[in-house]
């Protein structure tokens, strides 16, 4: 009964909802910078009968909307969405496409954005039916900002009142529009980074005998490096290498052996030891290289903590999903995600889960990725994910767990 309500709403407020979108995709702003996003946010919040609104966290960009069920007490269930945007110059050629120069919502966190605030409203209309509370944490500076960190350590969206249990989605370009995937254990996983210094001894160009070439030793490493991956890792660990720059000179010198090259790159997987593995291969491979050579490497490593699905989360998921899109639509993803995402800082803390928001359709499938300059997000996906989430907030509460 309830979810043929949160259908009905849903519809209702799909006209309301792209333009509500549109507007933020035509003005995206980067991470810790969305201040206007922000206001938006805030402007639509306080517009809903019921809600408390928090609005200027870190820094201005910050926004959590608390709605009470009037059925009484009861559980806590977040919500969240990321609303920061990418330095990408858009090239859909969409009539409200990026009017910012260089700024583009190339990874669908104006969906994000615009879904959430669906679910809020939905959620608002349905406060007789549920009791507890529902928080909508619209969460900047999830791309590279620090954003979920700020907002969980600094802010303790987490308390006041306490999740029980949390929920973020993604938008996914390889996943037919009106499916909801949900990863059986990592919706994300740990995200590093290295970078290696290699230190030789310079000198002229001619006279390479007489220098130690850091560019030589620094090859020697790249090389060793892939041999981690295929041959240093068991086969069972989901993990990617990557050495995405080399530095090393000056630009404008063909002469000149250096006495430095530097390297950096990214390191993923889904396992926590198997992360640290990797950067204890990194450093051996690199100082065990650069010795043989009579050089140095100095290697400095970090990384980040994985988005893991609470186990009983993900049927939970599943059921409340396929209320919504059907369950031939509502699937278990058994593929570990290496990119990065924050909302490891809730998922670390409270019971959850993260999904997956198909946005494909049979004109775009195959054809763009994350952070592409030609993203494009089915439209009908907004209002639908909002019922979603509407549901899974109703469920819980409803349920007083998964």
């Amino acid at each position: 009964m309830l979810t043929e309500q949160i259908k009905q709403k849903a519809a209702e407020y799909a006209e309301y909802l792209t333009e509500f979108r549109r507007d933020l995709h035509r003005h995206p702003e980067l991470s810790m910078q969305e201040r206007r996003t922000a206001q938006k946010i805030e402007e639509a919040l306080k517009q809903i009968p019921g809600m408390e609104v928090q609005a200027g966290l870190v820094g201005g960009v910050g926004v959590v909307g608390l709605l009470r069920g009037k059925k009484g007490p009861g559980k806590t269930v977040l919500l969240r969405a990321d609303i920061d945007a990418l330095p990408t110059q858009e090239t859909t050629g969409l009539p409200f496409c990026s009017q910012n120069e260089g700024v583009m919502h190339a990874c669908g966190h104006d969906g994000h954005t615009a879904w959430l605030l669906g679910a809020a409203k939905i959620l608002a209309d349905l406060q007789e039916e549920f009791c507890g509370c529902v928080k909508f944490v619209f969460q900047p500076g999830e791309e590279g900002g620090g954003g979920g960190r700020k907002m969980v350590q600094e802010e303790n969206v987490l308390e006041n009142p306490k999740a029980d249990a949390v929920f973020a989605a993604h938008a996914w370009p390889e996943i037919p529009a009106g499916q909801v995937h949900v990863a059986r254990r990592c919706g994300f996983g740990y995200p590093g980074s290295f970078a290696i210094q290699v230190i030789g001894r310079g000198g002229h160009g001619s006279w390479p005998s007489q220098c130690v070439d850091p560019i030589a030793v620094a090859n020697q490493i790249y090389g060793g490096l892939q041999q981690i991956i295929s041959r240093r890792l068991p086969e069972t660990a989901a993990r990617a290498l990557s050495v995405c720059t080399i530095h090393s000179g000056p630009q404008d010198k063909s002469n000149i052996i250096p006495d430095c090259c530097t390297m950096t790159g990214t390191i993923r997987t889904d396992s926590e030891p198997a992360m640290q593995q990797m950067i204890a291969q990194i450093q051996q491979v690199a100082q065990g290289v650069a010795q043989a050579n009579d050089a140095r490497a100095e290697v400095t490593a970090r990384y980040g903590g994985a988005v893991l699905n609470t186990p009983e989360a993900v049927p939970f998921c599943i059921q409340a999903a396929a209320k919504i899109v059907g369950q031939q639509n509502a699937l278990i993803d058994d593929q570990p995600h290496l990119g990065g995402e924050d909302f490891a800082e809730y998922t670390s803390r409270a019971p959850g889960a993260y999904v997956f928001a198909g946005i494909a359709t049979p004109e775009t499938q195959g054809k763009f990725g994350l952070h592409s300059s030609d993203f494009v997000l089915a439209e009908s996906v907004v209002p639908q994910m909002a019922a979603v989430f509407s549901q899974f907030a109703v469920d819980f509460l409803e349920k007083g767990g998964f």
